[in-house]
């Protein structure tokens, strides 16, 4: 079972009428939402992983792809779990021939990586370490950039800074945290309000601290509420109460 259309056979063998039902609802499918008409058949990540480790070692590249492309939300996140495996799999080879060309197909399937479980669970792993071994691929620095990008593409350059920062290279993270405060989307705070909690866990702390200094009265309420979450309880307080602080004033000032 290595091609598409078995693969994806094999998932359907397994859908859920009214699993499928909660997960429109929790994905947010509905009109104006971020998962506005994306489809699902029930499955829950388990499910979808167990088929990814029976066929990801044949499964060609190609027939990675075709999943991707599939309207089918659990099908299109086996096509990317896939993906996943074969990054891997070529990262402890050294095949750098391979990681490149996973790499730049999973940039090119970026109209289909439309929503955050299929973001979390492909671009830390793929995008993210392919960042620290090629510490000139800048494209992901463009992407954190709103003009011409889409708010998944955005997730992307954001969350792939886990790796980054596991490897020492924190700035990219805080860089890239910087371009979202200012969105619109609550999904982007919480990406980047994310990444800086693993910052903070990782011992860069003074670090963090200078972010939030420069920052904080202008950072969105749900973002710095994840970046603080690892803090101890009075000085996430300061970080609140000082945002708060600074809203409050800022309101004010423009009414005088």
């Amino acid at each position: 079972m290595n091609e598409a259309v078995d693969i994806e056979k094999a998932l359907l063998e397994m859908a859920d009428e009214r699993q499928a039902r909660q997960l429109l609802r929790f994905f947010k499918t509905g009109p104006g939402e971020y998962g506005e008409c994306d489809r699902f058949i029930g499955l829950r990540n388990p499910q979808v992983r167990m088929v990814v480790k029976e066929v990801w070692k044949l499964t060609p590249l190609p027939e990675a792809v075709k999943l991707v492309r599939s309207p089918l939300h659990e099908v299109r996140l086996c096509g990317l779990l896939i993906m996943v495996e074969q990054y891997l799999r070529a990262m402890k080879k050294s095949d750098k021939e391979s990681m490149s060309l996973i790499f730049d197909t999973y940039l090119s399937l970026h109209p289909y990586i439309n929503n955050w479980d299929l973001v979390d669970l492909s671009a830390i792993k793929i995008v993210g370490n392919h960042e620290v071994l090629n510490p000139d691929t800048a494209v992901m620095d463009d992407w954190i950039e709103p003009a011409g990008h889409t708010l998944w593409q955005q997730r992307i350059a954001m969350v792939s800074t886990w790796m980054l920062t596991r490897s020492g290279r924190y700035d990219k993270c805080l860089a890239r945290a910087e371009f979202l405060l200012s969105s619109p989307h609550d999904l982007l705070h919480k990406a980047a309000g994310w990444m800086i909690r693993e910052v903070w866990k990782k011992g860069y702390r003074d670090e963090v601290r200078v972010f939030l200094e420069e920052n904080v009265n202008r950072m969105p309420s749900v973002m710095l509420s994840y970046a603080c979450e690892q803090m101890a309880e009075d000085e996430r307080h300061q970080w609140q109460s000082r945002r708060k602080n600074g809203l409050t004033h800022g309101r004010k000032h423009r009414t005088c």
